[in-house]
């Protein structure tokens, strides 16, 4: 009888477990999921600038250059993504042990 018991107990366990887990994950996945829609929106509004600044250019030097002055942004807004990407992985590991 009190292997049932035991039984029982675990498989509750196991059962709380899974949906604590499970909501872990899925926290993870809005919070992914709102990184890419603010990255988006803060891209698209960059990028509008940015080549309504390219399409200014006169020459095509000029051309070049305001295209060449676009990657710092670029690669700003790549660093910050994943830098904030990484650090809902990290959060999100770590609430699941």
């Amino acid at each position: 009888m009190s292997n049932q018991k035991f039984s029982v107990a675990q498989s509750a366990s196991w059962a709380v477990n899974l949906t604590r887990l499970s909501g872990h994950l899925f926290d993870g996945f809005c919070e992914i999921a709102r990184l890419n829609l603010v990255t988006c929106r803060a891209v698209f509004a960059g990028s509008q600038q940015h080549f309504e600044h390219i399409a200014s250019a006169q020459t095509p030097e000029q051309f070049v250059r305001n295209q060449v002055e676009m990657l710092p942004w670029v690669a700003s807004q790549a660093a910050g993504y994943t830098r904030a990407y990484m650090e809902i992985a990290s959060e999100t590991a770590a609430k699941m042990r």
